[in-house]
């Protein structure tokens, strides 16, 4: 039988195994993305058979499952079928990404399976964002080469814990400088020094990019499986092709030869981000489906 406990950053040193079963490219897999919008979304987990569950509470969706994590699909199904019919409501899970959609619906031959674009994530090959070569990328190099030719005194160095007053500083700047309105802003900006503050809990790989002997951009992310994933990224757009430069320096510092590809993401459905992620050619779109089940009790264990 499920338990459900409020998901605490106490919690990820003893969760970390399990995201390796993840075997999907999606971003909302990773440690990353559960423990820093753990709060957002109100995120429980519980652990049944070696397996591991997340419950979360999306705007518009109420509770929600995410695909378990660990041993096999359709005992994890019957849990929370069981769980849900007890309870007398319905399933829901998001996000489920593509090449788990036919599995889950052969269980639930009733369920309803929904797409919306703004979730999508973008991937990219990492070769790409590395140098931006080739003329469809012509546009992210020229950045970079105006980079280079305006700060001539530039640098990139892994980030360490003795980095983080600086760049805790640097955030501070420019979050003040692009308050937005949105929750997500506010939480995403919380949650980032929460990282800072705990970066060995944490654990994430971070880049700092140097320019004028200034932090110019920031970025923190993680690899998984065949993925490096970029969960934080924060430039100052006052030093021309900043963001471009970081994008670059990321990739190559941190996608080894065991990384084929980059995840930057959705895009919220913010028309200038939808742009700035588009301009970068991704390979793909990494589909999201919202499923829902209405009858639980009919695939409760027998």
């Amino acid at each position: 039988m499920l338990e459900f406990h409020p998901l605490q950053l106490s919690d990820l040193p003893k969760l970390r195994q399990f995201f390796g079963y993840s075997g999907s490219r999606i971003c909302d897999t990773t440690p990353g993305t559960i423990f820093i919008w753990r709060d957002m979304y109100q995120t429980e987990w519980a652990i049944y058979d070696g397996s591991l569950y997340f419950k979360v509470v999306y705007p518009g969706l109420g509770e929600t499952f995410t695909l378990p994590l660990g041993g096999g699909r359709p005992e994890h199904y019957r849990q929370i079928a069981d769980y849900c019919c007890r309870r007398n409501m319905p399933i829901s899970f998001y996000p489920v990404p593509t090449d788990e959609l036919e599995r889950l619906q052969q269980f639930f031959p009733n369920s309803a399976a929904i797409a919306e674009r703004d979730n999508f994530d973008y991937l990219y090959r990492a070769e790409d964002l590395k140098y931006f070569r080739g003329k469809k990328l012509s546009g992210q190099r020229n950045h970079v080469n105006k980079f280079l030719k305006t700060y001539g005194n530039w640098s990139f160095r892994v980030m360490t814990e003795e980095d983080v007053p600086q760049v805790k500083g640097f955030l501070d700047r420019y979050a003040s400088r692009w308050d937005k309105a949105a929750a997500s802003f506010h939480e995403d900006i919380a949650k980032t020094h929460e990282i800072l503050d705990h970066f060995c809990t944490y654990d994430l790989l971070g880049g700092i990019l140097i320019a004028e002997g200034e932090i110019a951009g920031f970025s923190l992310g993680e690899v998984v499986g065949d993925t490096l994933f970029t969960h934080i990224e924060k430039a100052d757009r006052d030093f021309e092709g900043s963001y471009q430069m970081l994008v670059a320096q990321f990739a190559q510092h941190f996608a080894g030869d065991e990384v084929a590809f980059i995840n930057r993401e959705d895009d919220t459905g913010d028309p200038g981000l939808r742009t700035s992620k588009l301009s970068y050619h991704p390979v793909a779109l990494l589909e999201k489906y919202t499923v829902t089940v209405v009858e639980p009790c009919a695939y409760c264990k027998e």
